[in-house]
């Protein structure tokens, strides 16, 4: 059995996947697949390696579809997706070995991501934080749990490290998560946490490793006409990311008999997914719409906590150096522009996989 899956779905709005490709499939020795799956109207030039497999796109159906049809094709021990502006640590399968050669329970692997969002302007893009940790550790399901579907210390959207958008997902877990059969009856625009959700109910065992394994081509969410009209949840991805996100916990509870809580952490979500808008007549009617939204789904008179104020935007961060256990780099460092060459510069900086992997998990 191969060792990792890489899935690669490519929507016609991406950036090219060659370069993506051509990393992956650079070392000859790597125990990996690459299944790509083109989506409608994009064309690729792909080299010939055994290792690289095509996986038709659904008809008629979006990512989420496709991410599915890529999972279920994967043969790999672990399985991980990402997308094509985005770079993914090529010794990942060395990572991979360690886990199994030394905590054989554990069943997914999460890791620090950058977020690199390739339009960042020099003028107004602050510094990105290069963790100082780079040990690999288990993580408490419990804790993942309340981050996640309590929303617990989160920003816009709860902290998770685990599923199969940049995380790797043991055989067993992936196999368990595609036993139910595909959801036909609402989708979803974020397929990431719909992933994130599913792994994390069915693992059982997490490991995290500090040091940064990937970058995303980060894309700001732009809120979309309701795609799940005919659900009596007023959380959709009409309002903003975190609504979207809370439409993906509300359907993914259900299907085990569970139902949405909101929390005083979640109205806390929204809030900041509101302040996060730069121009007032956009925050106002965010506002409007999530307060809304929450005096229709209130059970326990969490709206009036809901008060978010309008910021104006504030000059550029400035920070650079060690704050922390972060070190502070210039986002355009060595002349990065995208999440790929991002990550190919400060790939040099960071820990070498080999020294993290000739110690153990904590």
């Amino acid at each position: 059995m191969t060792k990792l899956s890489i899935c690669l779905p490519i929507d016609a709005d991406d950036p090219s996947a060659e370069p993506l490709i051509a990393s992956l499939l650079a070392d000859t020795q790597a125990e990996i697949e690459l299944l790509v799956s083109p989506g409608p109207g994009v064309t690729l030039e792909a080299p010939a390696d055994p290792r690289l497999r095509f996986v038709a796109w659904p008809e008629g159906r979006g990512a989420q579809s496709a991410w599915r049809a890529l999972a279920e094709a994967s043969t790999g021990r672990w399985v991980t997706l990402v997308k094509p502006g985005d770079a993914l640590e090529t010794e990942l399968t060395t990572v991979i070995d360690f886990l199994e050669n030394n905590v054989a329970d554990v069943d997914a692997l999460g890791w620090n991501v950058f977020q690199i969002d390739s339009h960042d302007e020099p003028t107004r893009a602050g510094p990105v934080a290069i963790p100082v940790d780079y040990h690999i550790e288990r993580l408490s399901k419990d804790g993942m749990l309340k981050a996640f579907f309590y929303w617990e210390g989160s920003i816009n959207a709860p902290k998770m490290p685990y599923g199969l958008f940049h995380g790797a997902v043991r055989r067993t877990v992936l196999d368990a998560i595609l036993s139910l059969p595909e959801a036909d009856d609402w989708q979803t625009l974020v397929p990431q946490y719909e992933w994130a959700a599913r792994v994390l109910l069915f693992a059982d065992n997490l490991a995290f490793c500090a040091r940064p394994l990937s970058a995303v081509n980060a894309r700001r969410y732009q809120p979309v006409k309701d795609v799940n009209p005919n659900w009596a949840f007023p959380f959709t991805a009409a309002l903003g990311l975190t609504g979207a996100i809370a439409e993906v916990q509300f359907h993914c509870l259900r299907e085990f008999g569970s139902t949405f809580t909101a929390t005083q952490d979640f109205v806390r979500a929204c809030m900041i997914d509101c302040m996060m808008e730069t121009e007032r007549p956009r925050f106002v009617e965010k506002g409007n719409a999530y307060f809304d939204a929450l005096q229709r789904f209130d059970h326990v008179n969490l709206a009036p906590l809901f008060r978010p104020e309008f910021r104006e935007p504030t000059g550029q961060d400035r920070r650079r150096g060690l704050h922390g256990k972060a070190l502070m780099v210039d986002r355009f460092i060595g002349g990065a522009r995208d999440a790929r060459e991002f990550y190919g510069v400060v790939r040099s900086m960071i820990a070498p996989i080999g020294l993290i992997c000739g110690g153990t998990v904590a």
